[in-house]
C-alpha cells in the first residue's frame, strides 16, 4: 500500500511539473557582448522587441559586468514578432570603446544564453536590413519581421557568437566568399572595439556612413557595392601581414584576400525536390513555393527528362516539400515559368499541359478542370480580383480561373499570340502577355481579348513580364534584334525550343557572339518608352521582379547572377542613377544560369538557379560524370539588397512602406 501511495505521489509530481513547464511563458537570457572573444564591460545593453507594424517595445536595460555579462529573467515569450538584443559602448581592458554596437536578433523560442560579438552583429544585420531604421530600431510588417529573423540562424548562432550551419555546408563554404566577407568586416569591426584603433575605427565609421559599428555595417548591407576597395585598403592597412609570416594579424579567418565585387551575403538553400527551380513565388505566410524543371539526381536534359515537383519553403528557408520529388503527382511532369500564388492556393503549369492546384499546406486540390484543349503550359499570374491566368505556350493561347475556382477553367483566345511564355496583370485589369515566338508584347482589358493591342520590343523572344507600383511595365528580351537565331517549328513544345535555340547559341558563341538580349520599359496605357535598355550589358534576361522602390532585379541567363537596375522612380535609384542604368551586377559561385529572381517581405532577393551545365542538357550522350548537373541546384537568397514588398505577388508589385 505504502508503494502504491509513492508510485502515485511521484506520478502526480511529474505530471505537475511537465505542466507547469508547458504553460510557462518565461524566458531567461543569459548575455556575453564580446569583442574579437574579449569581453566587453560597462556597456549598454537593451532588449526589444520587434512587433508587426509598429515600433519596437524596450522590455529591458542594464550595463554589463566586468566579464561582460548581463541576465533578463521573467521575459514574457513573444506573441508576435522576436526578441532582439543591442549593445552600445563600454569598455575593454579599461579603455573606452563609444563606437562599438553590437546586435543579437534571436529566434521566438530562443532563451538561455546569447552572445553579442562581432558575427552577430553581421548575422543579425543582413537578414533584416531592409527593416533596418535610422534610430536603430527593427520594424516591419508581421512576414517581413518573421522571414528576417528566421533567417538569421543561416548565417550566425546568435547563442555561441558562431556561424550557423547553413553558411558552412557543402553547398556553400567554397562556393561563395559569404564566410570570408562576413570574417572580414568582423575585423573591421573590431577596429572600434577589441583592436582598440581609434584612428581606423573612425576610418571605418567614415566610409560607411554610420554613426556606430552596427549603423555602419547596415548602410554596407544594404548597398554592399559601395566603397568596397576603401573598406578593403582599411582592412588590409590595419591587418598587415607580421614580419615574415604570410597569414594577416586577425584571429578572423578565414578572410578576403582580395578585393570583393560586392560585400553582398548569400546562402544557398536545397531540399524538399529543389533542381533547376523555374519561377518563385512567396505566399502570405513567408513561405517560398517553386515549379522545378526536373527531378533532383536525374540526369534530365533537353532530350530525356523525368519532371520535378512544387518546392515549399519555411520563411527561414527550411524545405517543407517532400525530399526527392516535391509535391508531384497530379498528372504533373515538368514545371517551367508557370508558378502563381493567390490568397489560399499553390497554381503551377506543366510541361506536359497539366495545372496543378494545392492549398498552402501542400494538400493536393487538383488537378484543374479545364473546359477545352491546351497545349504545354508556361507562365501564370493572379489578377487582383483573384481570377487566374495561365499561358499556354503551345496552342497560343490563355486559360483563365474565373476567381481562383481551380474547376471552372476557360480558353481565352487573344489574337496576337505567338508562344505567349510570361503574363502578368495590372491593377485595372489589363493583362500584360509576352510572346516569346514573337517581337511583341500583348495587351488588353480582361475583358475584352478581342481588342487586344501589339506592343513591339526592341529585342526578340520575351520572356519574363513585371509591372511596378505606378504601373509601368518591365519586359526581358531574350535576344536582340538581328540576333542569329534557330527556326523553331510551329507547335513545338517548350524543350524543343529551349533545346533548338541554346544549340544556336553556343554555335553563335563560338562564332565571338557573347552578347544578346535587352530590357524594355511601357508605360501603363502601352506606349514604349525606353528600347533595348542594357543592350550589350546583359546575356539572355530572363525573369523581371520589381522591389518596394520599384528598382529592378532582373536573372541574367546566361551571363550567370543577376543585374540591380534603377527603375522608373529615380528619386530613390542611389548615385544619381538613371532609369534603365545598372546599379550593380550579382555574381557568385552559387550563382547559377537564372530564370527568376523575386523579393520577399523583408527586402531580401531571392535567386532561381535553373541551369548548370549546358552540355549535359543538350549532348545526345553527356558525360557521365555531369550528367546529373545540368539542372541548376538549389534557391540562393541574397540578403538586404531589396526593398521589403507585401506577397503574394497580386497584380502590381506592393511595398510595405
Amino acid at each position: 500500500m505504502k508503494n502504491t501511495f509513492i508510485y502515485w505521489f511521484i506520478c502526480l509530481l511529474a505530471l505537475s511539473l511537465t505542466t507547469s513547464a508547458a504553460w510557462s511563458s518565461d524566458q531567461k537570457f543569459s548575455i556575453t557582448v564580446l569583442s574579437a572573444g574579449i569581453p566587453v564591460s560597462n556597456a549598454e545593453v537593451t532588449l526589444w522587441q520587434a512587433q508587426p507594424e509598429t515600433k519596437p517595445k524596450m522590455l529591458g536595460q542594464g550595463s554589463t559586468t566586468k566579464a561582460g555579462q548581463i541576465q533578463f529573467d521573467t521575459v514574457p515569450a513573444p506573441v508576435a514578432g522576436f526578441y532582439y538584443l543591442i549593445s552600445k559602448g563600454g569598455e575593454i581592458d579599461g579603455v573606452d570603446v563609444p563606437n562599438y554596437a553590437g546586435l543579437a536578433v534571436l529566434r521566438a523560442d530562443q532563451q538561455g544564453a546569447v552572445t553579442i560579438n562581432e558575427l552577430s552583429t553581421i548575422g543579425s544585420v543582413w537578414p533584416l536590413a531592409g527593416l533596418f531604421a535610422e534610430d536603430q530600431s527593427i520594424t516591419g510588417s508581421a512576414n517581413g519581421l518573421l522571414i528576417g529573423s528566421q533567417h538569421v540562424q543561416n548565417l550566425v548562432d546568435v547563442s555561441t557568437g558562431t556561424f550557423g550551419a547553413t553558411v558552412l555546408n557543402g553547398s556553400n563554404l567554397t562556393f561563395s566568399e559569404t564566410v570570408a566577407r562576413m570574417n572580414t568586416l568582423a575585423a573591421l569591426m573590431s577596429l572600434c572595439g577589441a583592436r582598440n584603433d581609434p584612428s581606423n575605427c573612425e576610418k571605418f565609421i567614415d566610409i560607411t556612413a554610420g554613426k556606430s559599428t552596427l549603423t555602419a555595417l547596415r548602410n554596407i548591407a544594404v548597398r554592399p557595392y559601395l566603397n568596397t576597395k576603401e573598406l578593403f585598403a582599411l582592412f588590409t592597412t590595419a591587418f598587415p601581414y607580421p614580419d615574415g609570416e604570410e597569414r594577416r594579424s586577425t584571429n578572423f579567418l578565414p578572410y578576403l584576400s582580395y578585393v570583393p565585387d560586392d560585400f553582398a551575403l548569400m546562402v544557398r538553400l536545397s531540399g524538399g525536390g529543389t533542381y533547376s527551380p523555374g519561377r518563385l513565388m512567396f505566399d502570405n505566410r513567408g513561405q517560398l513555393w517553386s515549379g522545378q524543371n526536373w527531378m533532383p539526381g536525374s540526369q534530365s536534359g533537353l532530350s530525356k527528362a523525368i519532371g520535378g515537383g512544387v518546392v515549399r519553403l519555411a520563411p527561414g528557408g527550411e524545405a517543407l516539400s517532400p525530399p526527392l520529388v516535391g509535391y508531384n503527382g497530379q498528372g504533373l511532369d515538368g514545371i517551367g515559368w508557370g508558378t502563381t500564388v493567390s490568397a489560399d492556393k499553390v497554381w503551377v503549369s506543366s510541361f506536359n499541359g497539366t495545372v496543378g492546384v494545392f492549398d498552402l499546406d501542400g494538400k493536393v486540390l487538383g488537378p484543374a478542370h479545364v473546359d477545352g484543349e491546351n497545349g504545354a503550359l508556361q507562365g501564370l499570374a493572379t489578377a487582383p480580383n483573384g481570377d487566374v491566368w495561365v499561358c499556354d505556350n503551345q496552342l497560343n493561347q490563355l486559360i483563365r480561373f474565373p476567381k481562383g475556382d481551380h474547376t471552372k477553367g476557360e480558353v481565352v483566345n487573344v489574337p496576337g499570340l505567338k508562344r505567349p511564355f510570361a503574363v502578368a496583370v495590372d491593377n485595372r485589369n489589363v493583362v500584360w502577355v509576352t510572346n516569346n515566338g514573337s517581337i511583341t508584347v500583348t495587351r488588353f482589358l480582361a475583358g475584352q481579348p478581342d481588342q487586344a493591342q501589339q506592343i513591339q520590343l526592341g529585342g526578340m523572344a520575351p520572356r519574363g513580364v513585371a509591372i511596378d507600383s505606378s504601373g509601368h511595365v518591365w519586359v526581358g528580351n531574350n535576344f536582340s534584334m538581328g540576333y542569329p537565331l534557330a527556326k523553331v517549328p510551329e507547335k513545338a513544345s517548350i524543350i524543343e525550343e529551349f533545346k533548338i535555340n541554346i544549340e544556336k547559341v553556343l554555335k553563335n558563341e563560338q562564332q565571338g557572339i557573347t552578347k544578346t538580349g535587352n530590357m524594355t520599359l511601357i508605360s501603363p496605357d502601352g506606349a514604349v518608352l525606353q528600347k533595348q535598355v542594357l543592350e550589350g550589358e546583359i546575356y539572355a534576361p530572363w525573369g523581371v521582379s520589381i522591389a518596394g522602390d520599384d528598382t529592378v532585379f532582373i536573372g541574367n541567363f546566361l551571363g550567370t547572377g543577376f543585374i540591380h537596375m534603377c527603375g522608373t522612380n529615380e528619386k530613390l535609384c542611389p548615385d544619381g542613377k538613371k532609369t534603365g542604368e545598372i546599379i550593380h551586377y550579382y555574381r557568385s559561385g552559387v550563382l547559377q544560369e537564372s530564370t527568376d529572381t523575386m523579393l520577399d517581405d523583408a527586402g531580401n532577393v531571392w535567386m532561381a538557379n535553373n541551369w548548370d551545365v549546358i552540355p549535359a542538357l543538350v549532348d545526345d550522350n553527356p558525360d557521365r560524370r555531369t550528367a546529373t548537373m545540368g539542372g541548376g541546384t538549389g534557391m540562393v537568397v541574397i540578403y538586404g539588397i531589396g526593398a521589403p514588398v507585401i506577397n503574394p505577388l497580386i497584380g502590381q508589385v506592393r511595398s510595405s512602406n
